[in-house]
C-alpha cells in the first residue's frame, strides 16, 4: 500500500509507516487554567512531556501494530496551594513527601512498553499493556498511606485506556478519506478525554501546502466540553493550529496546537467560572 499517490498535484494521505521503522515520539503540553470561586480566583499550571521509542511491529493493508515504549516522562502540577513534580531527567531538588510519591507512580512507566493497533485512517484499534502499568503505579505505593491512594486515582485515570486511545486518536487520526490538493477542506468529529472530563471535537483540516515530502495542514477546532458526574454547566472554545505530514508515512512529524476554553460549572450548590489556555507540541523523528 502506498503512503501516498500524486495526481493532479492530489495527494492521499494515510498512517502508513514501514515495518521494522523506529521514531522518537515526543509530546509536550502546558496547561494554564483558571478558576474563580466566590469571587477568589485560583490559577493552576500543568506541564506535562513524554517520550517514546515507537516502533512499526507489523503490518497488512488492513492495519499497523505499533509499540510505544515510555523513555521520558515529566508531569508538573502547580498552584498557589501546592507544587508537585516529577522528571525523570531532572529530579526534584528537595523533594516533599508529595514528590516522593508522585515520582513512585510515574517512575513505573519508564521502560515500560504498551502495543497499539492502528487502521489505516489512524483510529485506535485495541491497546494492551495499560493495565500492567495501572497495577504498577498502584503497588508503588500501596505502602504509603490514605494520601497516596487519593492522588493515585486521577493519574491512572490520566493514563488509563480509554485516556490513551483518546490523546493517540487526537495525534493520529487526522487523514481525509479521498485525494486532497492544496487548498481543500475535509472534517472530523472526535471525543477526547481532557482533564477528565469528555470533550467534543468538531475539527475542519485545510491543506496548505506540500513541499517536497511534507504536507502542512492547518487545523481549525470548535470544543464543548462535559463536565464530570455530579456537575453541570457548558465549557465550549476552540483549537487552531498546524501539523507537518510526512506525505509517505503519513507521521506527523510536527504539531503545534492551541486551545482556549471558558465556562462555568456548579457542583453542591457552588458555581466556577473557569479559562483555561492548553499550548501541545509533538515530534516525530526517525531512529536509524
Amino acid at each position: 500500500m502506498s503512503g501516498f499517490t500524486v495526481a493532479s498535484a492530489q495527494v492521499k494521505l494515510s498512517f502508513n509507516p514501514e515495518k521494522g521503522t523506529k521514531y522518537e515520539y515526543q509530546t509536550e503540553m502546558t496547561s494554564n487554567n483558571k478558576s474563580n470561586v466566590m469571587g477568589q480566583e485560583v490559577p493552576v499550571e500543568m506541564e506535562i512531556s513524554l517520550k517514546y521509542l515507537m516502533e512499526i511491529m507489523d503490518k497488512t493493508p488492513q492495519e499497523i501494530q505499533v509499540q510505544f515504549t515510555c523513555q521520558e516522562i515529566a508531569y508538573i502540577i502547580s498552584s498557589p496551594m501546592m507544587k508537585m513534580g516529577y522528571d525523570s531527567k531532572k529530579p526534584i531538588e528537595n523533594p516533599s513527601n508529595m514528590d516522593n510519591i508522585f515520582g513512585k507512580m510515574l517512575n513505573g512507566m519508564l521502560g515500560s512498553s504498551i502495543m497499539m493497533v492502528f487502521g489505516h485512517d489512524g483510529s485506535v484499534k485495541s491497546i494492551t499493556g495499560m493495565e500492567i502499568i495501572a497495577e504498577n503505579m498502584t503497588n508503588a505505593v500501596a505502602n504509603d498511606g490514605q494520601i497516596a491512594a487519593q492522588m493515585v486515582a486521577p493519574v491512572k485515570q490520566q493514563f488509563s485506556e480509554t485516556s490513551m486511545k483518546s490523546s493517540f486518536e487526537q495525534s493520529f487520526k487526522i487523514y481525509p478519506d479521498h485525494p486532497v490538493r492544496t487548498g481543500n477542506s475535509w472534517n472530523m468529529e472526535s471525543v477526547t478525554m481532557l482533564n477528565n472530563m469528555n470533550t467534543n471535537f468538531k475539527s475542519k483540516y485545510t491543506l496548505k501546502n506540500t513541499n517536497r515530502n511534507i504536507t502542512a495542514v492547518a487545523v481549525v477546532s470548535d470544543m464543548e466540553i462535559n463536565p464530570v458526574a455530579g456537575m453541570e454547566g457548558k465549557l465550549a472554545g476552540t483549537q487552531t493550529g498546524t501539523i507537518n505530514i510526512d506525505t509517505k508515512t503519513g507521521l506527523p512529524v510536527k504539531s503545534d496546537m492551541t486551545q482556549n476554553i471558558k465556562g462555568s460549572v456548579s457542583t453542591q450548590g457552588m458555581e466556577v467560572q473557569m479559562e483555561m489556555v492548553t499550548k501541545t507540541k509533538s515530534s516525530i523523528k526517525e531512529v536509524k
